[in-house]
């Protein structure tokens, strides 16, 4: 059976709506009752007061969802269906939680260069995934490496650690010093070394 272009099924569709959509279903069907009502040779007038009485029916619905919709707007649309989570999953999902990853810092400094170290190190110290030391850098690894100016030095996995790092340590650097990035290839995951020249 169609209502006004609107099948029977598709008007049970409105329920999901609550009160609105209660109201939109007996607006239809008032005005389908009115139409064949009206489409008689003679109109029965206990029928017309009937279908007045539903129109009076539907527009206190319509009033009264229009009134909650204003009082308790987020309850108007219907919520998606969601599945509950179960407790055991709850548990499941709580135990994986990770604790942060820990990079291992080493702070090389020159002889000069050993407050400045401190306060890298101080700084990092502040973060909990970061395990920060500091060095004495001799003359001859600082020949070994080829280390003319200060900077991090990092693999290609650890590009991401290193920018972090560089961002969060440029408060603390004095107008002079920059911390520059350097790739390098080695076998020492999780582990970053900073080089501060005086």
């Amino acid at each position: 059976m169609i209502i006004a272009q609107f099948q029977v099924s598709e008007l049970a569709e409105f329920l999901k709506y609550g009160i609105s959509g209660l109201s939109a279903i007996a607006f239809i069907l008032s005005f389908f009752l009115l139409s064949r009502e009206s489409s008689r040779t003679k109109p029965r007038p206990e029928m017309l007061r009937s279908i007045r009485m539903f129109m009076i029916l539907a527009l206190v619905l319509g009033v009264v969802s229009g009134i909650a919709a204003i009082m308790n707007p987020t309850d108007v649309a219907p919520k998606p269906n969601r599945k509950p989570i179960k407790s055991s999953n709850l548990a499941y999902t709580q135990k994986k939680a990770v604790p942060p990853k820990v990079w291992k810092v080493e702070i090389f400094y020159d002889a000069g260069a050993q407050p400045l170290a401190e306060e890298l190190a101080r700084k990092l110290g502040k973060y909990q995934e970061y395990d920060a030391k500091i060095t004495l850098l001799g003359s001859t690894k600082k020949k070994e490496l080829k280390i003319k100016s200060s900077q991090i030095r990092y693999e290609v996995i650890e590009k991401e650690a290193a920018n972090q790092i560089q961002k969060r340590l440029s408060e603390a650097l004095p107008q002079d010093v920059t911390l520059t990035l350097k790739q390098i290839t080695s076998s020492s995951p999780d582990y970053l070394s900073i080089f501060v020249c005086d």
